[in-house]
This record gives structure tokens, sequence and C-alpha cells, in this order.
């Protein structure tokens, strides 16, 4: 999963991260999803 962010110099998304089996931010607000759960459904 590939993760942007809002710049707000510019007010354009730029890349943050990429996360393969586990998302976890604390920015804006907490999210924690398991994606290799989510790829077995």
């Amino acid at each position: 999963m590939y993760v942007y962010e809002l710049d707000p110099a510019t007010k354009a998304y730029g890349p943050v991260g990429i996360h393969h089996d586990r998302l976890k931010l604390s920015v804006s607000f907490s999210v924690d999803i398991d994606l290799a759960a989510i790829d077995e459904l």
C-alpha cells in the first residue's frame, strides 16, 4: 500500500511510505491494518 501526505505549502500530495504486511500510522489519526489478512480474503 502506498501512503501519501498533503504538503500544505504546495497543496500537493507526496509519497511518505510503502507498506507490505502492516499499515500502521499515527499522523492525522491512528490506524493499524494487517494487510496480509486482507490478502487472504
